[in-house]
């Protein structure tokens, strides 16, 4: 074997490593949840913010006037809520008359977060700044609350259609 020879094989040699390790790469990364969830090597799911049969740690006037309320986390400047706006405005539409609906926004934006209430459908009066001290984790966060503070159902993200299915279903059960 010449040197030009013996050259190209350790290139294709080293070509071929190199793919194999790429497509292996690629495959861990596109399967590894799957795997990791099968072995339960995956790394524990962060605990919801809020969730049912706890007690509700916002102000009793979001939810005290009504039977149940639905206390929606969201702002103007988030991506998910800003994808979430035509199904959470047709659960506020589903709900009006039959529950309240509060949504909470943090602090800073108020004059872009109350447009996004209002093209949600939540009335004026039912837009409130959040405290520092709640602990919501991720927006749209969704917290369906009974009249005495505690928690009905909890929902972090809209999620796709079968997720915004599964809330009104959730949420038309406890309105019945």
């Amino acid at each position: 074997m010449t040197t030009t020879e013996r050259a190209v094989h350790r290139a294709s040699v080293a070509a071929s490593i190199g793919l194999v390790l790429m497509v292996a790469a690629t495959a861990g990364y596109i399967g590894w949840p799957r795997v990791a969830n099968a072995l339960g090597l995956a790394p524990a799911a962060a605990k919801p913010a809020y969730n049912a049969g706890e007690r509700f740690d916002g102000p009793a006037e979001w939810y005290e006037r009504n039977g149940v309320t639905l206390v929606i986390f969201g702002r103007a400047s988030c991506a998910a809520c800003e994808k979430a706006q035509p199904f959470l405005k047709s659960l506020v539409e589903r709900m009006r008359g039959r529950a309240g609906v509060v949504l909470a926004h943090p602090p800073g934006a108020e004059a872009d977060d109350v447009a996004y209430a209002r093209s949600i459908g939540a009335a004026d009066d039912r837009i409130r700044t959040v405290d520092a001290g709640l602990r919501v984790h991720a927006t749209p966060t969704l917290v369906l609350v009974d009249r005495t503070g505690a928690i009905l159902d909890a929902w972090e993200g809209a999620g796709p259609p079968e997720r915004q299915a599964a809330i009104v279903k959730a949420v038309e059960a406890v309105l019945r």
